[in-house]
């Protein structure tokens, strides 16, 4: 039996339930519709067959009028032949009538003659009645007998050619087909034999003798007569028994019709044929024997019309039967469909179940799938909760060991950059005393200690990137970027790569300036990452960036080389994780393995792609198409970009119709100016506002309404203290506060941040004026510490848990003229500045017992260390959130329509009192 399945379990399964259902259904339908097709032909068949009858009916009920008409004509036409003229007028009339009847068989035969074929025969018969009707009265009596009867006997055979391709010949009821029979051939047939037993009748009346030759056709058409009347009761008998209802209607009828030709037939024959009869008035015989002439018409008329009900009876049956087929097909098809598409949404409704269970298991919530249904699905449910049981377990687990990746990637990085800072700086403190002592003979191999610590570093700093890509932690960073500036910066860094193996790089397509709205650090990470390893692979060969915008608003940068090029074998796996073109290329050329892996990353996050082609031994291109606006990600509460769209939803609206511009004031009618403040805020409300309650204060005010501006008026003026917006068009606040920070002139001028957002998040800066990263370079190092020193002998503070690093760091600074004190942790540092306020100190981030954010909080809180710059070193990635909370040397965040004028104002004289012991 399982053998059997197999072939409909295998097709089944490869079909979707929409696909299913169709096929069963399909399968069901196509019998039942070629069964029920085949039923409605035979049905339409009958139906036809029935209705033609009665088109043979109807064609017939007007020519037998004729056949009535034309049989009195004749015996009218011999009386008058044979001298009576006294029925002239009758002969007349009755021409008239059958002129009349003509007409109606003509509209008979135009709608029915092509179906029934009797058009040719009816105009013959037309035809002939037209020539006899002009003709009659110059003809014989003998003639016109012969060719009246000529022309009934063609009546009647089209009576008969009627029936017969009206399938009345063919009736399939026995009861109908001896009525049919009776109508079609024995009464018009006995009309006939008793027309012409009345035209002779009435010839020899006329005459006034009867010849023998008349006797004998009498004798034999009363025989005649006598045979069509048995076989036409007989075959009225057979519809009786055949349908017994229709003897209530026919009998007395019958009985009549049978006395009338009885009484006619006894009439002419002891009237008429018997020798030594007397001879009888001509009117007496035509009325006895039109009698019986009409008693056969009346009985045919009644004949007639039955027959047409009984069979519009038995059409209207079929009718109605086909009909109910038809109803009680669409029902059942209905109810199936019906129960089809309920049976399809019962399953289809489980599978919704099942996906929508299973999303709320992928998104953490409570999984369990709950269904009405009693059948085999139900146990589907019973076996998908038990699932859904073990993968929430299996997922809190996976959660756990996420969160313990996540907490072992941060200190990876801080321990792997620990040591390797020391091997960097140590290396480069001995390679220096080397050279001041003459020692040059181990400066090589200092420089590949130093190398090769690096390329560590970088294979660390690449992991941990692909790290964050993959858990999505990776920040974009969008602004906008002059194509042109950015690539020629990018050319700068790449230059010594391409001199070192003789390359010439040819840049095309950056002319008129592309502008994009993207990451400028990643967009640069990939062209550098592309041209790198294009100078690489190249040797003594040239190198072409082409830039260009498509029509699609995409800009494509299209790196092409003359190198190595790459093996087809190897094309699928260039962008793998620690992957390269083979071991050879790698013993040769050095490499992670990661480059391509991160560019292909990168681009994929600023909504791009990247594409090569190549051919092995003549070069490679890498092709990267961009968006010239990319996407903007998710900002989380709190980060500068959550910060300035908070901002824009808000702004103020200008006072005075006041938008920037200088804005001054001497205080309260004292005439001395307590400090200058610069506001740079874009909002000219906030100048406004400023400059009214700082300038009774005695504050002299100045005001910026963008970054430029305000860049340029603290470098001209040297205020002691700055109010700085968060959102600005253009460059935002936090881009000042760097821009300001990187300026020694500018570093030490207290900065109040001003946010429209209220997060806490951000809350009250803990004021880091710089930031350098593990492993620490030393001209790094030097630019800062030359950017805080004030002149004079200065004093640092190293804080630092690793002791090699702290070493390191203070033998750094030490040989910068710098007077160092070191402390182990945080908490150490503040016991140490209870006694000793340092210029700078340079703090590490991850420290036992305190680390360096719970060090700055409590920096903070001190009036006295407040103004102290403090340069961040450490060896984990910051984010976002990091980065803002650790923002250039910023002293306070207040929040706009939050602070009072007078927390604003000791704010100010706060800061300003800070400040004026180290203005010059």
């Amino acid at each position: 039996m399982k053998a059997v399945l197999t072939p409909a379990i295998s097709l089944m399964n490869r079909l979707k339930y929409p696909q299913k259902f169709m096929l069963v259904g399909l399968l069901l339908v196509l019998p039942l519709a070629v069964v029920l097709y085949q039923f409605l032909v035979q049905i339409n068949k009958d139906i036809d067959f029935n209705s033609k009858e009665i088109l043979g009916a109807e064609y017939n009920a007007p020519l037998v009028e004729v056949l009535q008409s034309v049989q009195i004509h004749r015996g009218l036409s011999s009386a008058i032949l044979n001298g009576d003229t006294t029925y002239g007028s009758e002969l007349s009339a009755i021409q008239s009538q059958i002129s009349t009847q003509i007409s109606a068989v003509d509209e008979v035969d135009r709608r029915l003659g092509t179906t029934l074929l009797t058009t040719q025969e009816w105009s013959g018969i037309k035809q002939t009645w037209d020539t006899l009707k002009r003709e009659v009265l110059t003809l014989t009596p003998q003639d016109s007998f012969e060719r009246h009867t000529a022309l009934l006997s063609d009546i009647l055979n089209l009576i008969t050619v009627s029936g017969n391709n009206s399938n009345l010949i063919l009736d399939p009821d026995l009861d109908t087909y001896y009525l049919m029979d009776n109508v079609i051939t024995k009464l018009p047939q006995a009309s006939e034999y008793l027309g012409q037993m009345r035209a002779i009748g009435l010839q020899a009346l006329s005459k006034g003798e009867l010849t023998s030759e008349d006797s004998t056709r009498l004798v034999i058409l009363s025989g005649l007569v006598r045979t069509t009347v048995a076989t036409t009761i007989q075959g009225f008998d057979y519809a009786y028994g055949w349908n017994p209802e229709m003897r209530t209607q026919f009998e007395g009828q019958v009985d009549a019709y049978v006395k009338t030709v009885n009484d006619f037939l006894a009439y002419v024959n002891d009237k008429l044929i018997m020798p030594g009869t007397s001879i009888l008035q001509l009117s007496d015989y035509y009325t006895v024997a039109t009698g019986a002439v009409d008693s056969a018409f009346t009985l045919y008329d009644a004949s007639s019309s039955r027959l047409t009900e009984l069979i519009q009876v038995r059409v209207d049956n079929w009718l109605t039967r086909r009909s109910l087929v038809i109803i009680f097909t669409i029902v059942a098809l209905g109810l199936a469909a019906y129960l089809l598409v309920g049976f399809y949404q019962s399953v289809r409704r489980v599978l919704l179940a099942l996906e929508q269970a299973s999303q709320r298991m992928v998104g953490g919530q409570t999984a369990e799938l709950v269904l009405e249904n009693r059948d085999e699905l139900a146990q589907i449910a019973i076996s998908f909760n038990h699932i859904a049981q073990e993968i929430v377990s299996a997922r809190d687990r996976a959660l756990e060991a996420n969160k313990a990746k996540s907490v072992f990637l941060a200190n990876m990085s801080h321990e792997l950059r620990t040591p390797l800072n020391a091997v960097i700086g140590y290396s480069e403190l001995i390679e220096e005393e080397c050279e001041e002592i003459g020692q040059t003979g181990f400066v090589p191999d200092l420089k590949k200690i130093q190398s090769s610590a690096r390329h560590l570093l970088q294979l660390i700093n690449g992991i941990l990137d692909l790290s964050k890509i993959e858990a999505g932690k990776m920040d974009l960073h969008l602004e906008d970027v002059g194509v042109k500036l950015m690539v020629n910066d990018v050319i700068s860094i790449i230059n010594p790569l391409l001199e070192k193996n003789g390359n010439r790089l040819i840049v095309e397509g950056t002319e008129p300036d592309i502008k994009m709205h993207t990451d400028l650090t990643k967009l640069r990470q990939v062209l550098f990452n592309l041209l790198s390893n294009a100078s690489k692979f190249t040797s003594n060969g040239q190198i072409t960036l082409a830039v260009e915008r498509t029509a699609n608003d995409q800009v494509c940068f299209r790196i092409t080389d003359t190198g190595i090029g790459i093996k087809p074998e190897h094309m699928n796996k260039l962008f793998r994780e620690f992957s390269q073109a083979d071991s050879s290329t790698t013993r040769k050329y050095g490499g992670t393995g990661l480059g391509l892996a991160i560019t292909k990353r990168f681009c994929e996050m600023l909504g791009g792609s990247i594409a090569v082609e190549s051919e092995y031994g003549k070069g490679s291109i890498f092709i990267v198409y961009l968006p010239l606006v990319t996407a903007k990600p998710d900002a989380p509460a709190g980060s500068a970009t959550a910060t300035r769209e908070a901002g824009s939803e808000t702004r103020l609206q200008p006072v005075n119709g006041k938008v920037n511009g200088k804005l001054s004031g001497n205080g309260n009618g004292r005439g001395k100016s307590l400090g200058t403040v610069l506001v740079i805020d874009d909002d000219a409300t906030v100048h406004d506002l400023m400059q009214r309650f700082l300038s009774k204060e005695g504050y002299h005010v100045e005001s910026a309404s963008n970054a430029e501006d305000g860049l340029i008026k603290a470098r001209e003026l040297h205020p002691d203290v700055i109010t700085l917006d968060v959102m600005m068009p253009g460059t935002d606040g936090w881009t000042v506060l760097t821009q300001l920070k990187a300026d020694a002139q500018l570093a030490k001028i207290p900065v109040v941040m001003m946010t429209m957002l209220g997060d806490q998040s951000l809350g009250y800066s803990l004021g880091a004026a710089d930031f350098l990263t593990k492993p620490i370079e030393r001209e790094q190092l030097v630019g800062v510490l030359r950017k805080f020193r004030n002149g004079g002998s200065a004093t640092a503070l190293v804080v630092e848990d690793d002791e090699k690093t702290r070493l390191m760091l203070a033998r750094m600074v030490e040989k910068e003229g710098w007077i160092v004190t070191e402390a182990d942790n945080g908490r150490t540092a503040l016991e140490r500045m209870r006694f000793y306020n340092p210029d700078i100190i340079l703090l590490d981030l991850m420290m036992p017992e305190m680390n360096g954010f719970q060090f700055l909080n409590e920096l903070r809180r001190n009036p006295r260390w407040r103004s102290i710059p403090v340069v961040v070193i450490t060896a984990i990635d910051l984010s976002n959130e990091d980065r803002e909370q650790l923002s250039q040397q910023v002293q306070q965040i207040v929040q706009k329509g939050a602070y009072s004028r007078d927390q604003l104002l000791s704010e100010v004289r706060e800061l300003v009192s800070a400040r004026a012991p180290i203005k010059n």
